[in-house]
């Protein structure tokens, strides 16, 4: 696993695994490898290896920093390097999305161009979900908190195509709704699931979300049924 800044030794593992995406049943040769530890303060660090490399040469490495449970759980950092297909024009990006207050503040530096810094005004209730797997199911579980309401998600725009537009802040709307607790098998192991439903009301397609007892995502489900992630070597520190 790649990452932006290695692990401290001031830091505690608290889990890992590893997304394998599908489609039509048929591995794509995508993965994304994530870890999350603990600091001193009871914050985490968590960290995502998002690699397309054998399909098209991307691939893009995400840290964020979440405030310890006692303030919330907040995630309230993010850190992107963002490397483009073989093809595209722009080569590399790296962004920094920060929660200052009611703002986010955003550095984004375009291949070798100066850095751009910009900031929009967060809205309420929003949910801060960087383009991966692991965070979409925080996404998911801050959704659910409104069942079937839409609420603000901020993120960026994960494209090469533009310069003015690769990986700019942005919010759009989604929905989510709890629908059952059921038992979901990955590969030999037995794990209780949430099975969420969550909502784009830009086009009505819902999308299905597993989530376990710590809102990680152990499956997901596109609403055309062609896309399907699974969790793999998954790890979690041992508690009681």
């Amino acid at each position: 696993m790649r990452y932006l800044h290695p692990v401290t030794m001031k830091e505690t593992f608290i889990a890992s695994g590893t997304y394998i995406h599908y489609k039509e049943d048929e591995p794509t040769g995508s993965s994304e490898q994530w870890s999350i530890h603990e600091l001193p303060d009871g914050a985490q660090f968590l960290r995502v290896d998002d690699d397309w490399r054998e399909l098209d040469g991307s691939s893009i490495l995400i840290e964020g920093w979440r405030s310890p449970e006692s303030e919330g759980s907040h995630l309230e950092r993010v850190d992107v390097a963002a490397f483009a297909p073989k093809e595209s024009e722009i080569k590399k990006v790296r962004a920094t999305y920060t929660v200052m207050g009611e703002l986010l503040e955003v550095g984004r530096t375009i291949d070798e161009a100066d850095r751009e810094h910009v900031s929009i005004e967060l809205p309420f209730c929003y949910a801060l979900a960087p383009e991966s797997l692991l965070f979409a199911g925080y996404e998911v579980s801050h959704l659910a908190l409104n069942p079937g309401k839409d609420t603000p998600v901020v993120s960026y725009l994960p494209t090469f195509l533009n310069p003015s537009l690769a990986f700019r802040p942005t919010v759009f709307y989604q929905s989510a709704v709890f629908e059952t607790e059921e038992t979901l098998m990955l590969g030999k192991i037995a794990y209780t699931a949430r099975r969420y439903g969550q909502t784009d009301p830009r086009t009505g397609a819902t999308s299905t979300i597993w989530l376990d007892q710590h809102d990680i995502l152990l499956q997901f489900r596109s609403a055309d049924s062609q896309h399907r992630a699974i969790l793999t070597n998954y790890s979690r520190k041992p508690t009681g």
